[in-house]
């Protein structure tokens, strides 16, 4: 068995803490991280567990990569039953809190139970002690991040913790690190505050111990294949930020809630517009990619605003979807969405959702208190983050989601409710992407594209797509040709990337082979766990029929893997994809059949069993 730290059980009911070992046949089963997590929920959340219940584990594990000297390896996955979806709850976090953890020896944290009062967890030195957190209630994340390096007189900690949005129980609540990271989507912010835990601190960190020649040679192999990709120094100096203008030029920049698909003020958003802001480049440890970035405004109303700049998905959320052009304001909106522990990209699509509804006439002053939710008005948009954060007010209802909000509403407002079982779409328009489109419809998470990452679409020549998926046309992102085939090969390697703990942006936008070769070597050499890509690519698929599982368990169904009718009905008007919709109802019979599901999409008992799965065949 590879060398892994411990699973650190913390009962907050009891306020107890136990370790106990990895079991060292799961390593080989589901590897860990996100693996771990999915076999766990499965195994411990019956269908009578709610996902604010005690019952309902709240689970941050490490990648089996995570701390060690893989490039890029320092994600945590961050799972429960999600209180926006009721489905799988599921987030990746970067940032120095994962290769803290395995310092201390810890594997994998997994809280049960409720506290009677706030409580925080303490890890250091190796051990873990529940300390009171009565006095960090309500306070937001800076303060918070302050306080409790002032009281345990160390600047060096770090941490994940929630804002007031997580203590009041918001579905689109997050989870944040002491700066710059949050394990968003899916609200797991608010199992975190159902339990009365406000963070987990973790003191101790140091970097990876020597390995083997072996390793070493590995690691220079896969930092080499990164720093070669053509766009490795647009990448290390903006992260994703700058996909802005190369989407809105493609015609699937989602604009106005999803109206348009390009933004006329694209460029003036783009992470590029930017750089003046710009006062240092930050990355997690042991990434040769530094896509974080420390700003700092000098002028206008934010002057003096410290920030961190925004990836893609929240540019657009609260640029071109809320109709927003300036970049300092959007800068402003999201880190105050990280203050208050707020999943940024979810509530940017709220706000925009109620800003369409507004300009249909399906929501008026009498609704929103008074506020006018015209495009592109900040104070409105401040507004409404505030309400979300105090729950209260008109923002207290777009917190809960925009399903939920337009069921409440009603009028029509579900028509404008951008979603799939439950979860917010992000920032493609999928009438422009076929694959990026059935990747929203099938995500075992709900509407979303880091989790499934076709980028193949985009990226491959006619003679690639031939050869990887016997059709030239799968390299035609508006086709819907050999897209079931690419969104399988897409959305298991990332299961595959969630256990392992390495970041999709070297990985998939830069290294880009999308074969698990580089990846298996990593986990041979350096892991000590011997697997061909072969071998990695039946763990992912086998993480998905577990993911699968647990979404049937809570009532999902073939009618959940859909898209709003706007893009399978009402073509593009605009743009080179003008004309397009997503041919959904053929890829998403083509992508059950090549996941060995059934036509309702349910895992066959022949699949079950191939992939090791017995257990599950009578369980469900």
């Amino acid at each position: 068995m590879p060398s892994v730290g411990d699973i650190l059980h913390v009962d907050l009911s009891r306020r107890s803490t136990v370790r106990r070992p990895v079991d060292g046949g799961i390593v080989g089963r589901v590897l860990l991280g996100r693996g771990l997590n999915s076999l766990t929920l499965l195994e411990k959340v019956s269908a009578q567990v709610g996902p604010l219940d005690p019952e309902n584990p709240l689970l941050f594990t490490c990648g089996l990569l995570t701390g060690t000297q893989a490039p890029s390896a320092a994600r945590v996955h961050v799972s429960a039953r999600s209180p926006l979806t009721g489905l799988l709850g599921s987030s990746s976090v970067g940032g120095k809190v994962g290769p803290a953890l395995r310092a201390n020896g810890v594997q994998s944290v997994m809280v049960w139970g409720r506290a009677r009062a706030p409580v925080y967890l303490l890890i250091a030195g190796g051990r873990a002690e529940l300390r009171d957190a009565s006095h960090l209630w309500g306070l937001e994340g800076p303060e918070t991040v302050a306080r409790l390096r002032e009281e345990l007189e160390d600047d060096g900690l770090v941490m994940f913790l929630i804002g007031p949005a997580g203590e009041h129980l918001l579905p689109l609540a997050c989870i944040v690190t002491q700066r710059g990271h949050a394990a968003g989507r899916t609200g797991m912010g608010a199992v975190m505050g159902s339990k009365n835990l406000k963070a987990i601190v973790v003191k101790g960190a140091k970097e990876a111990a020597e390995t083997s020649e072996e390793a070493r040679a590995a690691v220079r192999r896969y930092l080499a294949k990164i720093k070669a990709a053509p766009n490795y120094a647009d990448k290390a100096a903006h992260g994703t930020s700058s996909a802005v203008n190369l989407v809105n030029e493609m015609g699937m920049l989602a604009s106005y809630n999803y109206e348009r698909p390009r933004f006329k003020e694209a460029a003036a958003i783009d992470g590029t517009s930017m750089d003046p802001f710009v006062e240092r480049l930050r990355a997690c440890q042991r990434c040769p990619v530094h896509c974080k970035a420390e700003l700092q405004l000098t002028s206008g109303p934010y002057a003096g605003l410290q920030a961190e700049r925004p990836d893609f998905e929240p540019i657009v959320s609260w640029g071109s979807k809320s109709g927003l052009s300036d970049p300092e304001a959007i800068i402003y909106l999201h880190n105050l969405c990280d203050r208050f522990g707020i999943d940024s990209v979810s509530a940017g699509n709220a706000v925009a959702f109620a800003m369409e509804l507004w300009e249909k006439g399906i929501v008026t002053a009498a609704d929103t208190g008074g506020l006018e939710l015209t495009w592109g008005d900040v104070d409105v948009m401040e507004a409404l983050i505030r309400q979300m954060a105090a729950g209260e007010g008109f923002g207290e209802l777009l917190g809960r989601g925009v399903r939920e909000a337009a069921r409440v509403i009603g009028r029509g407002a579900e028509r404008y409710a951008y979603h799939v079982k439950g979860l917010e779409l992000t920032a493609f328009d999928p009438r422009g992407a076929s694959a990026a489109g059935l990747g929203y419809a099938v995500s075992n998470r709900g509407g979303d594209f880091t989790s499934v990452y076709a980028r193949h679409e985009f990226s491959l020549t006619p003679e690639q797509a031939k050869a990887l998926y016997g059709d030239e046309r799968a390299a035609d992102r508006t086709s819907p040709v050999g897209k079931a085939a690419m969104v399988k090969r897409s959305i298991v390697i990332c299961a595959v990337l969630d256990a392992i703990g390495l970041c999709k942006i070297p990985a998939l936008t830069l290294v880009n082979e999308f074969d698990l070769s580089s990846e298996a070597e990593l986990v041979s050499a350096v892991a000590g766990l011997p697997v061909t890509p072969e071998g990695l690519f039946e763990i992912g698929e086998r993480i998905m029929d577990i993911e699968r599982l647990f979404n049937i368990r809570f009532g999902a169904a073939t009618a959940d893997d859909s898209l709003p009718e706007v893009f399978v009905r009402e073509p593009l008007g605009e743009g080179p994809a003008a004309g397009n919709t997503v041919e959904l109802e053929t890829m998403i019979g083509e992508f059950y059949e090549a996941m060995g599901w059934s036509a309702e999409g349910v895992p066959t008992e022949d699949r079950l069993r191939e992939l090791g799965l017995e257990e599950f065949v009578a369980r469900g």
